[in-house]
Order: structure tokens, then sequence, then C-alpha cells
């Protein structure tokens, strides 16, 4: 009897399967269906667990205030407006549909992060193919810093989402005509929610015109343009305030009357080298995937006659151009001010998908085997940043190997050892520890990858060591991106417990005892949240935005007019207001030492605001005379 499996081996079968697999048209799409499943119940579970910082109370507080005109956004002796008007309008609409709190505040973030999410599927899977979709969708559900910072009501969810959508509308081939349109419409509408991101609409009607003819160019730059006029004639002329705000002052004389008053700001930390550069490797730690990606792009950059289609050698160079822009006018903006040198991780937020479009868009033409200087290039890019991702983990990781003592062997512990021999303080050696651990592993990863590209060039005589490199440090970074050396280290708002219910039950405990018409004082914590719940009162604008507003010296009736405040229109407040809110930690450091206590009777404060602070209730005042 002859057997029907003559020739049959595992191997085969192996790869039968794979075949099989890879064939299937919707197993991407259930995967990607997955992924997406997996970051909302992530995003569902960060939007009750962050504790609400001051941008978020901010927007909702003065987004509810312009809805309702309470107040009119860049009115004199109003809110401090220092953003782009659908910055508050889309926040307080929001509100005013929904209710007021958090909770409307960061369902609508949820929603917002689930329509991000089919936005770059549909894009990336007609840019690239449907597996790259799904790998995109689940890099993103796998990394749960992007998923926090897209779980608050800050501005970060809604750009990523319009500029996802955007994309979505005008790259590729053969785009309805409306659609480039309604882009462009969207591109203005991001400009007008946050002026930093103002590049995207003028690239965009570059690229429409590039790829889509001038036809389909001008009149998209009709669109954009008309769009952009008609939304800036609605808030004309003080709308100017953000421009004078921003601009240079060589740029700006004309925009003299709408500058803020002079003045010296309270909130100037003089921040050093080693903070930008571990500010600037934590936003390579928070967003490893895709900044890796598309910094692997560019080394590998294909020759033209590689790409498989001019609109994908078009839609590249777009994207490539769009990142670099809005990349380097953030960092511009983090690392030349000492104003939030921090930030830069949260800024990239807003664009991080048009690294991740590129690296699906274009890996299939890298020039995987170039010639030696763009291999040695990606070495140097590997140990580069790995030991940068170790140096902005110098906190825990520094700190844990310098706490490592050998008694066995009779040695105290390294940082006793480096400081005794070698004079190296204590947060020296963190960095220092921290920095050699990470350009440890980047030398693991060049190993294994001189392994892999030595077994490539036995079997196929290709030398494509600096390929083989990038994707080892892929590879290690979608394995570290769930866990604390990478995305799971941004902790700066994790709070546990139901941080919504929280501020719900101090809302409620405000509003019982502070009666509507009432005059009221903040200082209770970054976050006015709570005041949301607190219907009819009246505060002082300028206060929303706490010691970001606040100014030393200066003109109190014009940074009144302008939205800021200084030490004497504090004192003047607290002489006619009917009730100071103070947060527990702020109580001593400045209600008891600064305020006449003599003149308030004490009611009973609110329970803690967030869990993870057993000195976050309000404690409330009530003037007695």
């Amino acid at each position: 009897m002859t057997s029907t499996n003559v020739g049959y081996t595992p191997a085969q079968n192996h790869t039968t399967w794979l075949i099989k697999i890879s064939s299937l048209s919707s197993l991407p799409c259930w995967l990607a269906l997955l992924a997406g499943l997996v970051y909302l119940a992530q995003s569902w579970g960060y939007a009750h667990s962050l504790e609400s910082v001051l941008d978020e109370g901010a927007y909702l507080y003065k987004g509810y205030a312009f809805i309702t005109g309470q107040y009119h956004i860049y009115q004199d002796y109003g809110f401090w407006s220092n953003h782009m008007p659908l910055a508050f309008y889309i926040p307080g609409s929001v509100q005013a549909v929904f209710g007021l709190g958090l909770r409307s505040a960061r369902y609508f973030a949820l929603l917002l992060g689930g329509l991000m999410l089919l936005g770059l599927w549909l894009v990336t899977r007609r840019l690239s193919n449907p597996w790259w979709a799904a790998l995109v969708i689940a890099g993103t559900a796998l990394n749960p810093a992007v998923i926090k910072m897209y779980s608050t009501a800050n501005s970060q969810v809604l750009i990523a989402c319009m500029l996802v959508w955007t994309l979505a509308l005008t790259l590729g081939d053969k785009r309805p005509l409306w659609q480039l349109i309604l882009g462009t419409i969207l591109a203005a509408a991001i400009w007008m929610t946050r002026v930093n991101l103002f590049p995207l609409l003028p690239l965009l009607v570059a690229y429409i015109y590039w790829q889509h003819g001038r036809r389909a160019g001008m009149l998209s730059a009709v669109g954009g343009s008309l769009s952009l006029l008609v939304l800036h004639a609605l808030f004309w002329p003080d709308v100017l305030r953000i421009y004078a705000y921003w601009l240079p002052d060589s740029l700006t004389s004309i925009l003299a009357a709408w500058k803020p008053p002079q003045a010296q700001l309270f909130w100037d930390p003089e921040i050093g080298l080693a903070t930008r550069i571990n500010s600037t490797f934590r936003t390579f730690r928070f967003h490893f995937l895709a900044l890796a990606g598309i910094a692997a792009a560019w080394i590998f950059w294909p020759r033209k006659s590689s790409w498989k289609t001019p609109t994908q050698y078009r839609t590249a160079v777009f994207l490539s151009f769009l990142f670099l822009a809005l990349f380097a006018l953030h960092f511009w903006a983090t690392m030349s001010k000492n104003y939030c040198a921090y930030c830069l991780e949260g800024y990239t937020a807003f664009f991080i998908s048009v690294g991740w479009i590129t690296l699906a868009l274009t890996f299939a033409c890298w020039s995987r085997e170039a010639a030696w200087p763009r291999q040695v290039l990606a070495a140097v890019y590997v140990l580069l940043i790995t030991a940068g991702v170790g140096f902005s983990n110098f906190e825990d990781l520094g700190r844990a190997i310098l706490e490592l003592d050998f008694p066995w062997i009779g040695l105290p512990s390294i940082a006793v050892l480096l400081e005794n021999k070698y004079g190296i303080l204590p947060r020296q050696g963190q960095y220092l520890a921290a920095a050699g651990t990470g350009a440890a592993a980047g030398l693991a990863i060049l190993l294994a990858a001189g392994l892999l590209a030595l077994l490539d060039y036995r079997r196929a005589r290709r030398a494509r060591y600096g390929f083989w490199a990038v994707i080892c440090l892929l590879a290690a970074g979608a394995l570290l991106t769930p866990t604390l050396v990478l995305g799971r280290g941004y902790q700066s708002l994790d709070c546990g417990g139901d941080v919504i219910a929280s501020y719900e039950t101090a809302g409620r405990h405000l509003a019982r005892l502070i009666p509507p018409g009432s005059q009221v004082y903040w200082k209770g914590g970054l976050s006015v949240a709570p005041l949301l719940y607190v219907p009819g009162i009246q505060i002082y604008p300028s206060q929303v935005n706490g010691d970001y507003s606040y100014r030393l010296g200066g003109d109190p009736d014009a940074l009144e007019k302008y939205g800021l405040w200084n030490h004497r229109l504090a004192n003047r407040w607290l002489d006619e207001t009917d009730y100071v809110l103070v947060e527990e930690r702020y109580y001593r450091k400045w209600f008891k030492d600064w305020v006449d206590q003599d003149r308030f009777i004490e009611l009973d404060p609110t329970p803690d605001k967030v869990a993870c602070r057993g000195n976050s209730a309000i404690r409330i005042f009530k003037r007695l005379y």
C-alpha cells in the first residue's frame, strides 16, 4: 500500500498552516477588533482611576462657562483663555449636552479613543495592508502610557482623533473630492483647537495638490482657508492674544495690544540639561514603538525606484515632513523654555499616529541592504535609544542598581562605593547606572542582531546587520511596552479607586454647603473639577489656572483684565469673598499663615477627592464679617 503522505514533513505542515492563516482575510479584522476592545477596557479603567489635572478642569469649567454665556472667550476681566477657541468650546458642549462633571467628559474621551482607533485602522489598511493595520491597533492597545493620555478630558485624545480622521479622509489614491475638502476643513478645526498643530493645514494642502491634482488642491485650499477665516472672524480680534503670546516679539510688534501685561512669571523653574535630556527620552520611552519605527524608516529610506507606487512615495514624504514639523515645533516649545519641559511626552500624543502610519506604509520598501554607513547608523541608533531610555528611568532603575550590595565579599552598596572611591553623588550615580543598564541592553540587542544577520548572510548572502538590529529593537520594544520599563512607567496620574465618584462626592458636599450666588476663592487644588458640581457660584476667573496664571508684581488691573492675578489681587479677593476653599495640603503652607482666620468659620471639609492622596480633602471656610 502506498502512503498518501509521501514527502510530508512537519515543517511543510507548519508552513501550510501559516499560509492558510495569512490568507484569512477576516482574521486581521478580528485581531484589530480584539485589540480595540482591550484598549477600551483599559481606557475605561483609567478614566475612573486617573487624578484630574489643571488643564482638564480648566477646559471643562471654562468651556461650560463659554457655551452657556456666563463668560465670553478672550473677554476682559474673564478667564485666561490661553488656547484656541475650540479647545474650550468642544468640551464645554459635551458638558452642556451630557451633564456637568468628569463622568460625561471622560466617557466622551473614551468615545473619541474608539473613533480614533477606527480611523487609524481604516487609513493604515488602505495605505499598507490589514495585517499592519491590526499591528498598529495592537501596538496602541499594548501601551498604557498612551491610553492614559487619551483617557482624560484633556485635548490629547480630541486632537489625536481629529488628526487621524483628517488623514483617513485625504491619504491614498482616488479620494473623493468631498472627502479631501472635508479633510482640510477638519485640519482648520484642529488649528482652531490647538494652534501648535498649525503646520498640518498647509502641508496637507500641498500633499493634496501633489497627489490629487491641481483642481483638488485648489478646492481643498479654498475649503480649509475659508473655514479658518470664518472661525477666526467669529472670535476676532481678541483671538490674536494667542498669536501675540506665542510668536517672537520681533514678529509681533503690531500685536502689542493683545500681549499679556508685563510681570514676572511665578511658575518659571530653572531646568537643567539633565532634565531636558530626561524629558526627551521619556518621550521615546512612552511612545517607543512608533518613534523607534519612524526613525528606522528614515534610516532605511528606500530609493525612489523601490516604492511600489508614486502614491506610496508621496504619502510617505508628506507624513515624514508632517511628523518632523510637529515634533520639532513641540520640542522647541518645551526644551527652549522653562515653562513645561516634561510636556513633550504629552504633546507627542497629539500626532504619534503619524509615526505608526509611516512605519506601516514604508516597512515593505526599506533599503534593508543599504550601504555600510546606514547599517552603522542603525547600530548607533539602537545604542543611543536604549541608553537614553535607561537614563529616563533613573529614578527607579538607577536607584535599584545603586542599592545593590555584596556583603558576602565585603563590598558596600554600589552607591557607597561610587561616592567613596570616585566622588560620584547618588543622583549622578543613578543617571550613570540607569544609562549604563540601557546601553548594556542595547549591546545585547546588537549581539542578537549579529547572530540573525550571520544566519541571513549564510542563507542568502545578504548583509543586513543594521536592519536586524532595528528589528530586534522593535521586538524588544513590543515585549516591554506593557511593562514598567516602557509604557507602564507612566504613573504620574495613577490614583486607584474611583476618581470620578470621589470628585462627584466632594462636589455634592460643596454644593450642600455653598449656596448659589456665593463668591468663592479657590485654593482647592490644581484642577477646578470639583466646582463643576456647584451650580450658580461666582469664582475669580483668573484662579482657574492656579500658579500658571499667577504673576509676581505687575499692575493688578491690567493683569485681571487679561485673566491673570497677583498677590495684591489675591488679598483683595480674600477681603471680599464669601467662601474660601483650601485643599488640605495647602492649609498649613498658605491659609493658616497668610489669612486672618478670625474672619472665617470652618465648615465640614469634603472627603478626600482622590484615594492616592490623603491630603486631598477641601477645607471650607465661610466669612463671618
